[in-house]
């Protein structure tokens, strides 16, 4: 995790969406006081979208960090490149994600967010409190008593500047629950994101220095680096909640290999057995039948070799491409570290 805290508020009071005022209160008077505040005419004692959690330092960094820190991602930084892309802007606005074939599937889990898996993307909608400008100044700062890092925040709303940049996004986003009603149009919107559109990956955590992460390859991270953060050895996030889901999936795959291995043997068997003393066979004499049996012999060695190459393109293919991205990763990583070692 960045251990930075940005050091100013990424846009002006006059864009932010959320126009809730806190109530200054100190977190002894509090704590000497009731636990839960009331609110005073005009202001809010709580976290803005979020009335049961209260604006203590302690309540609020709790919060932030259940809404906003990963920490597993965090772990695996350092090994991400071997199976993710290090682009930052690899990120595809919603309306691409449509064209893509992806549905949208809203996460409150904040380590799902822009992962995703076949046909399905996981998103995290906007939090009501990023669209607070007092709320940033007083908890999201270098100098606010929270102490959370305010950059996994910047690096949060940073990712939606590149999600929604349109309005045909801003709609899909609307449709999906991804952007709060406080936010009530796109000209508001686009006010308040374009503050993030164009900050440097020095200004984000880390995690944000990588964009849209593939669930299938962060599975195989966690399989083969074993992080401390990890709820299994085995998945990133468990793919299958039912023993009959599993089994749907897996059946297809195995039918075609057992499909694929009767169709080579069977070819075989004919190659390796062609008749010749069959009565029907007498008539066509001995050029005739080794004719027969050459032409059976072709097309069974012609399926054999049709299924080998099949297999080939199957497996040799993704193993290929997944080659070239872990040598483009590596020659990256060492352009990179010949940089900052400069």
């Amino acid at each position: 995790m960045s251990t930075s805290t940005y050091s100013q508020t990424p846009f002006p009071s006059s864009c932010a969406p959320s126009t809730d005022c806190l109530s200054p209160h100190s977190d002894v008077s509090t704590q000497n006081g009731s636990s839960q505040p009331e609110d005073v005419a005009g202001y809010i004692t709580h976290v803005p979208g979020d009335p049961a959690i209260s604006l203590l330092s302690d309540d609020v960094h709790a919060h932030l960090s259940h809404h906003l820190e990963t920490p597993l991602l965090d772990e695996l930084y350092e090994k991400l490149w071997l199976v993710a892309k290090k682009s930052s802007r690899n990120i595809d606005p919603l309306h691409t994600q449509k064209v893509k074939g992806r549905s949208i599937v809203p996460t409150e889990d904040p380590r799902l967010h822009l992962t995703w898996h076949r046909d399905r993307i996981y998103i995290k909608p906007v939090p009501v409190f990023l669209l607070n400008y007092e709320f940033w100044t007083t908890y999201l700062q270098a100098s606010s008593s929270s102490g959370f890092d305010g950059s996994i925040a910047v690096g949060f709303l940073r990712s939606y500047a590149l999600l929604v940049p349109h309005r045909l996004d801003f709609m899909l986003a609307k449709e999906a629950h991804l952007i709060p009603d406080d936010v009530k149009d796109w000209p508001q919107w686009s006010k308040f994101i374009s503050h993030f559109r164009h900050l440097p990956d020095e200004s984000v955590a880390r995690r944000y220095r990588y964009g849209q992460l593939r669930l299938s390859r962060l599975n195989w991270a966690v399989r083969i680096f074993r992080p401390q953060h990890t709820r299994t050895v085995w998945f990133y996030e468990i793919p299958h909640w039912s023993t009959t889901s599993f089994v749907s999936r897996a059946i297809v795959p195995l039918l075609f290999v057992f499909a694929g291995i009767s169709l080579a043997l069977s070819s075989m068997q004919v190659a390796l057995s062609v008749p010749t003393d069959d009565p029907w066979f007498h008539g066509l004499g001995e050029s005739g039948l080794q004719n027969i049996g050459r032409a059976f012999w072709v097309f069974s060695i012609a399926v054999i070799l049709g299924w080998v190459a099949l297999w080939t393109l199957l497996l040799g293919i993704p193993i290929a491409i997944l080659l070239w991205q872990v040598s483009w990763g590596l020659r990256r990583e060492k352009r990179r570290a010949g940089v900052s070692g400069a």
